[in-house]
Formats: structure tokens, sequence, C-alpha cells
């Protein structure tokens, strides 16, 4: 395989890893506007977990670099997110 079809491949990773960070923002974002239990958006770590792994691929290669850093960034504001929400709901009522 050549060096080009690698850089393609380890960017290609690192698009998608920033692509499915947004669409996970953005099913986050509906779900908590609509106020409803939407069933997509329990599958969030369908789109969190690849997102990750993408990320930590495309840290290869200098060229995708940028991109797997950005990718990591969403997925790591997501996890802190979700994590200071769950903390927030459960100091107003500890026990539902």
């Amino acid at each position: 395989m050549e060096l080009g079809a690698i850089n393609t491949i380890l960017k290609t990773c690192g698009w998608l890893s920033v692509i499915m960070g947004v669409i996970s923002l953005a099913l986050i974002n509906i779900t908590i506007l609509s106020g409803y239990d939407l069933p997509f958006a329990n599958a969030i770590s369908v789109w969190v977990f690849p997102a990750v792994f993408l990320g930590v691929v495309s840290l290869f290669n200098k060229k995708s670099r940028s991109l797997g850093i950005w990718g990591l960034g969403l997925t790591l504001f997501i996890g802190l997110f979700v994590a200071v929400i769950f903390f927030i709901g459960w100091s107003i009522v500890p026990f539902p």
C-alpha cells in the first residue's frame, strides 16, 4: 500500500471522528430541547465510541492529527457535559 493511500485513510478517519462527534452533540441537544426520551437518543454511545477510536487512529499521522484532536476534543466535551448534567440533576433530586 502506498503512503498516499495511508494518509488518505487516516485523514478520512479524522473527518469521520469529527462528524460523529458533531452528530452526537446534535443528538444530545435535540434530546434536551425536545424534552422527550427519543429512541435514537439512547444510542449516543454508538456515535461516541467509534468517534474516539477513529480519533485515536488519526493521531498517528501528522497531516490528520488536528482532525483527530478535534474528534477527541468533541467526545471529551460530550463526556464532561453528560457528567456535569448528571451531578447537577443528582444534587437537585438525589433519590428518584
